[in-house]
């Protein structure tokens, strides 16, 4: 009987469209961060510890530089472009991707503008201004791909062609990171790792703009991309952009936590040593990426529930958060029994002083789950205000005890920061969130 009850229960979520969703972005996500993760193994061995933290660092600083023109954004308007397209209303459809386009272009300007300045800043940080003419070649990059990925990323996500937003994402993912690998084999150091990033870039924006064509003459709904932007600086940015503003800068919150703690690292360490942090960070990371497509399909769920069933809205958002839990402890525990091997064999000797770290991180990894389902959740119902105020009060507070832990106990330090930082963050937003869906359904 309990056999045939697991056996019914498992024949009933492999037919679960979501179920199939989450499985289909997973398994993509996951190739993706493989690849990725065997191309950073073999870049780390070629750098070796000074030169892949001098290469960390460069990438951190056109992270925080690039965040306005991030995921944040395609986020934001996949939850407007849904509704329009659910409706078929071929006016809204072009006046939210006409938006899209020129939001983008207007935040490409500014970041532009701003990656002038990033030698001087790597200067004084950390006395080496290549590392912010590095930098400045990553946000360019960063701009190309995601000029037409934006549009073709919302367009699959919102007509359900889970396996071509994969495949956009994954090749994303390879592609520049497999060009990096190749120009520093070539000889060209780091200088190569970040020029395969641009290259690759220059691929996935004309790539883009062709599969968003093809997807448009399957599906009139979306408007030609001539006419989309020539139609785009006629589009009215306030009409959106208070909706857009908030949720962008609630899902960026989210990558400045990712990219601040190699960054304050960097300022009271040598390279060598942010390279350590770097991997350890990377690693427990890694493992919990596996979350990743849960929330990106909750984004759609979450909505559609609040519409439908809007009383079981809190019980799935705990069942959710509890399983993500859940699932974030056996990653994490796992990740940590398997690096002194995983580091030796993939690393080599020279990186296996990250492994204490790595253990170390084991708090944060264990409760990460539990913020699977919050940004889904703020967007939903229309809090994320709330979500970026306690954000920023915790960076308040954190960033300068952070560097006071990192002056003083180093790597350890940061090790505390992160923890801290993002343990914090999750259960004040996840308490939260509970207190007000219940307060909703009494």
């Amino acid at each position: 009987m309990v056999f045939s009850g697991l056996k019914d229960k498992f024949f009933y979520y492999r037919q679960h469209w979501f179920i199939r969703n989450v499985v289909t972005l997973q398994t993509g996500s996951f190739s993706g961060t493989i690849i990725q993760a065997v191309v950073g193994i073999v870049i780390a061995r070629l750098l070796q510890p000074e030169l892949l933290g001098i290469y960390s660092l460069a990438f951190g600083l056109a992270a925080i530089t690039s965040l306005v023109i991030g995921m944040g954004i395609q986020e934001a308007v996949s939850s407007m472009l849904g509704r329009a397209y659910a409706q078929k209303d071929k006016i809204e459809v072009e006046s939210i991707l006409g938006f899209m386009f020129k939001i983008t272009s207007m935040a490409t300007l500014l970041i532009l503008v701003f990656s002038f300045f990033l030698p001087s800043i790597a200067s004084k940080l950390y006395g080496n201004s290549v590392i912010g003419i590095y930098a400045a070649i990553i946000v360019v990059a960063v701009v190309l791909s995601s000029f037409f990925f934006t549009l073709a990323y919302s367009a699959f996500q919102v007509t359900g062609r889970i396996k071509s937003l994969t495949g956009l994402i994954v090749t994303d993912q390879s592609l520049r990171s497999g060009l990096s690998l190749v120009l520093i084999i070539v000889g060209f150091g780091v200088f190569g790792a970040v020029s395969g990033h641009l290259v690759g870039a220059l691929i996935i924006f004309i790539s883009s703009a062709l599969l968003f064509r093809s997807l448009r003459m399957r599906d009139p709904v979306f408007p030609d991309l001539r006419r989309l932007i020539v139609n785009a600086k006629n589009v009215s940015v306030k009409k959106y952009f208070g909706f857009t503003f908030w949720v962008a800068l609630d899902r960026n919150m989210g990558n400045l936590f990712m990219a601040l703690p190699v960054i304050l690292t960097g300022i009271y360490v040598t390279v060598s040593e942010v390279s350590f942090f770097r991997l350890a960070f990377g690693y427990v990371n890694l493992a919990l990426s596996l979350l990743g497509p849960i929330s990106i399909l909750l984004n759609v769920e979450f909505p559609k529930l609040q519409i439908e069933n809007g009383e079981k809205l809190a019980e799935n958002f705990k069942k959710v958060s509890l399983c993500g839990l859940g699932l974030s402890v056996l990653l994490t525990v796992g990740a940590v029994i398997v690096s002194p091997i995983a580091f030796k064999i993939l690393y080599g000797e020279n990186f296996l002083p990250s492994v204490p770290y790595v253990a170390g991180l084991i708090v944060y990894g264990a409760l990460y789950g539990i913020g699977v389902g919050l940004g889904p959740m703020w967007r939903t119902i229309n809090s994320v205000k709330v979500s970026i105020f306690i954000n920023l009060v915790v960076l308040g507070a954190g960033i300068p005890l952070g560097l006071w832990f990192i002056k003083n106990y180093g790597l350890w330090g940061s090790v505390a920061m992160v923890t801290i930082w993002f343990t914090v963050s999750h259960l004040i937003s996840f308490t939260y969130l509970m207190k007000k869906l219940n307060i909703k359904n009494d």
